[in-house]
This record gives C-alpha cells, structure tokens and sequence, in this order.
C-alpha cells in the first residue's frame, strides 16, 4: 500500500514536471514570435531554421542633430499650408500680420499655437490673422473683454465676441518661403502705402496676443494696405518681472537680426518702417551695437524709425544714437512725461531719466533724432492700452505722415506741431 501511494506521488510529480515544461516551451514560441505571425502558419523544421540567413547588422546610431528653425528642417514633416485670409463680414475687419518670435509655444486651440513667455532661443516665423470689431472699435484702442481680478485670480471676465473684442481668427507657423510668398503679395497689392512694410517690437509686460493686438490696432487705424510685421520677444506679460524681461529682450537680438533680414529680402518690399515701443527699444539697442550684425551691414535699411516711449537711459542714449542714425533714414523719438511704465522703470534704474520721459527741459535731444513731447496726449498708461502714441489721432495722424512722406522736420507734415528751442536743442511739441 506504501508503494503503491510513493509511486502514484512520483507519477503526480513527473506531470507536473511535463506540464511545467510544455508551458515553458510555449511561452518561448509566444515571446519569439512577431504578434502579427502568431497562430498564422506551423512552426519550421530545426534544419531549415539552422540554415536560415544571419540577422541583419543593426543600424547605425542616427547623428545627433543640432536645433534648426521649421524653415530649416529639409526632411521634417511639411507644415500645413497657409489658410487664405478669414472672410470680413458686418461684425468685423481682419487684419493679417506676419510675425517672428523666439518664444515657446505654451499651447495648441483651435485657432493653433500659443505662444507663452519662454525662451525658445530659435526663430519662429508664421502669420495670425486679427479680428477687429466694426461697431465697437474706437480709433487708438485695443477692445478686449472686460475681467474682474483678485491677486491675479480670474473672479469674473466677459465672453469674447468678435463684434465686440479684438481676436485671434487664426495663428499659423510658416515656412521662410511661405512666410516670403504671402507677404510679397501684400506688398505688390498695397495702394496707399505701396511696396512698403512696416514692423512693430513691443515693449515690457506684453504677451504674444496683447503684441499681435497692438500691432494690427496700428496697422488698421493707419491704414496701413501692405504687409504688417510684428516681432515679439518673450515678455512674461507681469508687471513684477521687470528684469526677467529685460534680459529676454536682450537675448532677442539675433532673432530679431534674422527676422529683420527676411522682411528686407520680401520682395516688392522697398520701405521699411519700424516702430519699437518702451523695453522694445532696448532689445532694438542691443541690435544695433552688436558689431557684425546683418543689419548693421545694410546701412541704412529702414526708411523710418520710431522709438515710442523707449525704456533706455537717456544719458547712455547720447553715447549711442549714432548706431540708430547709421541704420534708419529717419528716426523720431515719442517722449512722454506720463508714461507710467516709464516713471516704474525709472525708480528700478536709481531716478535716472528714460529716454522716453520729458524732463524739465524736455525730452533728450540728439543730432539726427527728431525729438516729439505727447505728453498732451496721454491718460492712463498702465494697462495694455499705456502706448500713448497708439491713442491719439494727432500721433497717428503723424505716424501716417511720415510713414507716406518721409517728411522732416516735423512740423513740415505736421503745422499743428509747437516748435520749442530747448536748452538742448530744438524738439516740438504735440498740443492736447
């Protein structure tokens, strides 16, 4: 009876043993075998297995590649082709502009990329198509909706509407020739202001929208026909981030150095005016004392050039404005007592005064810049619509002035102008 039971354990034992075997040999072929094949077809003989061919050499570890602009990425997948301006109805206009930044997208919407305030260190370029509302836009102003916020908590804010506000229609990246070809025919189909181009740099506290609603803001009420640029740095859009702007404006140079260079080669495009505002001046500055730049070596490229309320030292000013005179035709300072980004910027540096500030004896004066006073013409310069030379009719009457005529002094396009002798030196002034 004993042996009986060691012999039926020793038989249980043995198939459990084959058991464990055949399951093993199966999850072998399992592991072996592509998901695709299983089950497909029996398994080979040993002997044809053996004189199977020897597996292929594995390949090469691919060359690590450097960071390239889209336009440079020969073999990257295409970027999708460029949507045709969005239809204007009753509600709205559509603005196009054509920007570059060296931001990081933060985001994808449905009207495509956001860009947030980080440094993307590369250039990006691509279009954004604006819609200005019909009804409710007043000249100077940047109609957006109305919020309600607690220590930066959103409590309340109005819904976007098109025939109210201004908005992003559409943001798409480009290609350098797409982003060339587009704005080429925009050149050859401007009437008014034809085969002419101008470009917008923003100033401190400023996001990628609030960049591209200013920009087509002026291009609308000049109205201005041939293409609109805007470059946009990477502002972090806070007040309290002063220096971190600062030194992403500073760092913009080259890209903004290679972004310039594109709009000059568009062609049909013989005019270019430009137009820096505030910590926009600053990332202009460190440009155009950057010795081999492509700017720098065009002489003088840019036919008008404009400094609104430019956050630089005036004193430091005097030293450099050969380097503005040198690239531009023409260049006109806005200098504004009132510009509340300044006054900020100005504690921030120890009292020295900003170019863009008028002091007692008005504003800075140098030889080849025509020196304007707009204080007349400000209000509250704190919120987004602060560019005193974006709200009256008088600066922009101006700016479309000497955008078409190329006039100066000023007062030979502009009569209403106040001629003042200065212990500087001869600047005008813009009554309220």
């Amino acid at each position: 009876m004993a042996d009986t039971a060691v012999i039926s354990i020793l038989v249980l034992l043995l198939l459990v043993l084959v058991f464990m075997l055949v399951r093993r040999k199966g999850d072998g072929a399992n592991r072996s075998t592509p998901p695709e094949t299983r089950g497909s077809a029996p398994p080979e003989p040993e002997e044809q297995a053996e004189e199977a061919a020897p597996p292929p050499e594995p390949a090469p570890a691919p060359e690590p590649s450097r960071a390239e602009p889209p336009w440079e990425r020969e073999e990257a997948a295409p970027l999708p082709e460029a949507t045709a301006l969005a239809p204007e109805d009753d509600r709205f206009w559509v603005q196009r502009l054509f920007f570059g930044t060296d931001r990081t997208i933060d985001r994808q919407e449905e009207t495509g990329p956001v860009f947030g305030h980080k440094r993307a260190n590369t250039l990006t370029l691509g279009h954004t198509d604006i819609t200005i509302p019909r009804g409710a836009h007043r000249l100077g102003h940047v109609e957006r909706p109305k919020e309600i916020t607690l220590f930066k908590v959103t409590l309340w804010k109005q819904t976007e509407d098109p025939a109210k506000h201004f908005t992003v229609h559409k943001t798409e990246i480009l290609t350098e020739t797409a982003f060339t070809d587009m704005a080429a025919e925009a050149a050859q189909s401007a009437e008014t202001y034809a085969n002419t181009a101008f470009v917008f740099i923003h100033g401190f506290n400023t996001t990628f929208a609030e960049a591209m609603f200013r920009a087509a803001q002026l291009a609308h009420d000049l109205g201005f026909d041939g293409p609109a640029f805007a470059y946009s740095w990477p502002s972090v859009g806070e007040t309290l981030d002063y220096v971190t702007d600062m030194d992403s404006a500073d760092n913009a140079t080259p890209f903004m150095d290679r972004f310039l260079e594109v709009v000059f080669n568009v062609p049909g495009v013989e005019k270019v005016h430009l137009i820096a505002h505030s910590m926009g001046n600053a990332a202009l500055a460190q440009l155009l004392t950057h010795a081999g730049t492509r700017l720098g070596q065009r002489g003088q490229a840019i036919e008008q050039m404009v400094l609104a309320a430019p956050d630089l030292d005036a004193g430091e000013f005097g030293n450099i404005y050969r380097h503005f005179t040198a690239v531009a035709k023409g260049v006109t300072l806005y200098a504004c007592a009132s510009d509340r980004a300044l006054l900020a910027a100005q504690k921030i540096r120890g009292n020295y005064i900003r170019l863009g500030d008028v002091g007692p004896d008005g504003p800075m004066v140098v030889p080849g810049v025509d020196s304007i006073d707009v204080s007349a013409v400000g209000t509250d310069l704190f919120s987004l619509n602060h560019n005193v030379y974006a709200q009256d009719r008088g600066v922009l009457d101006d700016l479309g002035a000497l955008f078409l005529t190329g006039q100066r002094p000023p007062k030979l396009r502009m009569p209403t102008l106040q001629e003042i002798a200065g212990q500087r030196g001869l600047y005008w002034r813009m009554p309220g």
